[in-house]
């Protein structure tokens, strides 16, 4: 089955469906939520820490027609374990009460290919 890439509708993360306004509104909130996520439950790893290792690593994944996560991996990765923990917070999203809302295509749910950027940075 085809993977999108880009579809009329992106996948969004879950929480944005009643928010009030448009598409490009409900995006905009989601993206929001996303961020809190990661940042609330991400752990910087503490061989990073030590080395003072800042950056961004990308994790690419699919939605599926369902709004789960699948085929999540590291496409690109800035070492010290950061890796493996932006993976680990990807895939917790499976665990959430809620789905993602799936991308779609034609009025249809489609998976859609989806690269998430996170940013490891040192305070």
């Amino acid at each position: 089955e085809e993977i999108f890439k880009i579809v009329e509708q992106m996948p969004r993360f879950p929480g944005c469906d009643d928010f009030p306004g448009d598409n490009t509104a409900r995006s905009d909130c989601a993206n929001k939520k996303l961020m809190e996520f990661i940042y609330a439950n991400i752990q910087y790893p503490a061989i990073a820490r030590e080395n003072n290792v800042e950056g961004t690593v990308v994790v690419q994944f699919v939605v599926d027609q369902q709004g789960r996560i699948t085929d999540a991996k590291v496409v690109r990765d800035i070492g010290a374990q950061c890796g493996e923990e932006a993976l680990r917070i990807v895939e917790m999203m499976n665990n959430m009460p809620e789905k993602w809302t799936p991308g779609k295509q034609r009025g249809r749910p489609v998976k859609v290919l989806f690269m998430l950027p996170v940013k490891f940075k040192l305070l």
